[in-house]
């Protein structure tokens, strides 16, 4: 909080969810420039964000970043309020798709790669700049979603970073369904995130088939995983795979869930990352 608002001479800012003002709208628009033009691949990262956008793509670079501004300043009233946050994650769907034609990626070379270490800064900047302008969403694996405490957002990018691919699939498509804003499908990002306890409880018992369900995996944990998790907290995600998956729940498309809200997804995205990382912890402990 600065001066004014400290001392009561402009009215506090209020968490922007269906808008941007104007300084929020300007340092959206700093960071684009901030981290993007000093790219190596600037030409073809304009190239694609201007095609993705749905404008003609020009010849020149200075032609390109003339179309990126437009929309980013907001000037023409035809253009939506939310544009600079499609700007930022079209330039990290650019700059992965460089990623994806590395010719280190089928190794751990990704780890040590400039280009990690450039997401990871950037991602933080821009968290930090929407945090002191209030926004009512935060930048997680290139996506904005609706706000989420820093606690949550570590919870969640454990998983990105963690070894257990088959986990960070089924989180990363609950978190890209939950943080779609044109068209946000709350009921299946729910069944993605307890499908990702599922995939790690298999993971740990070795489960498969017609055993390789959670409410099975959950009891064998500590028989066949050696994992002991406290009776009360195994009773509770006992429960949570019920509200998934008994007659009325939502992986059995109950009408009842069919439009489930989003407070709902959130609960279950950050508690089934949760209860994740703790039986990774578990585990390692085992390990080691």
């Amino acid at each position: 909080m600065g001066f004014a608002e400290r001392n009561g001479f402009v009215k506090e800012k209020t968490v922007q969810v269906d808008e941007i003002d104007r300084s929020l709208r300007n340092r959206l628009y700093n960071m684009v420039h901030r981290f993007s033009e000093s790219s190596p691949m600037i030409h073809e990262e304009l190239e694609y964000v201007v095609d993705r956008l749905g404008y003609q793509v020009e010849s020149t670079t200075n032609r390109n970043w003339y179309i990126i501004n437009t929309v980013l300043e907001g000037k023409d009233s035809s253009i939506p309020w939310y544009m600079p946050y499609e700007v930022i994650e079209l330039f990290f769907e650019a700059k992965r798709l460089h990623c994806k034609e590395c010719e280190y990626r089928s190794d751990n070379s990704c780890e040590y790669c400039g280009y990690t270490e450039w997401f990871r800064n950037v991602t933080t900047d821009i968290n930090i700049m929407l945090e002191q302008e209030k926004s009512g969403y935060r930048l997680l694996n290139d996506k904005f979603v609706n706000i989420i405490s820093d606690e949550e957002l570590q919870e969640i990018n454990k998983i990105i970073d963690s070894p257990y691919q088959a986990v960070k699939i089924h989180i990363n498509k609950a978190l890209a369904l939950y943080s779609d804003r044109k068209k946000p499908d709350y009921e299946n990002s729910i069944k993605e995130s307890i499908s990702a306890v599922e995939s790690l409880c298999c993971i740990i018992t070795g489960a498969t088939g017609s055993q390789a369900t959670l409410g099975s995996t959950l009891k064998k944990l500590e028989k066949d995983g050696g994992v002991v998790i406290h009776g009360a907290m195994k009773t509770a995600f006992e429960k949570l795979y019920g509200y998934t998956s008994d007659s009325d729940g939502i992986r059995h498309g109950g009408i009842d869930f069919t439009n489930a809200p989003a407070e709902d997804a959130k609960y279950m995205l950050v508690s089934c990352s949760a209860f994740i990382n703790y039986l990774i912890e578990k585990q390692s402990k085992i390990k080691s």
